[in-house]
């Protein structure tokens, strides 16, 4: 079976360090869903403007495309959960890891990198996000977990979600 794994969240949240790892463990590669946006779209996160669900149907679709390459992992804030489930009308097979962290640390992380997102997006992101639900093909896990452990858990998950 196909690994096709997002690692989702908010800005700060640690979804590019953690995807990294997890598809280095294993064995497939990596994308950073930033990489998948019109470039329009990155010259208004830069700004520090808010996109639109409008501004996201082409990196939705750029990100359902990349899915369909093969086995890989993606990173992407994925907020809301009809993007999710638009994914999943398409790729079947995707799975879902979503990472939390408390408001405060999310800002501590955004002030200490230099980021694609501006830390003033975090309060917009923060209005339209929806927790993964127990009816979704994922699961939550804690962002204040140190990296290695969060990626054994990930790993776990994946390959017991994929035998079935």
């Amino acid at each position: 079976m196909s690994i096709q794994l997002l690692v989702i969240g908010l800005a700060g949240s640690g979804k590019s360090t953690v995807g990294r790892a997890v598809a280095e463990k294993l064995g497939v590669r990596y994308v950073d869903g930033d990489q998948l946006h019109p470039q329009a779209n990155l010259q208004k996160m830069a700004k520090g403007t808010p996109l639109s669900d409008d501004d996201r149907d082409l990196w939705v679709a750029n990100i359902i495309d990349e899915l369909g390459k093969g086995d890989v992992v993606i990173g992407a804030s994925l907020l809301k959960r009809s993007y999710r489930d638009q994914i999943k009308r398409s790729v079947r097979l995707a799975r879902f890891a979503q990472l939390d962290a408390p408001k405060s640390v999310l800002e501590e992380r955004l002030a200490n990198q230099e980021s694609a997102i501006r830390k003033d997006l975090l309060t917009s992101q923060l209005a339209i996000a929806d927790p993964i639900a127990p009816n979704e093909d994922g699961k939550q896990f804690s962002g204040l977990l140190p990296v290695e452990q969060l990626v054994s858990l990930i790993s776990t998950d994946v390959r017991a979600w994929l035998a079935g």
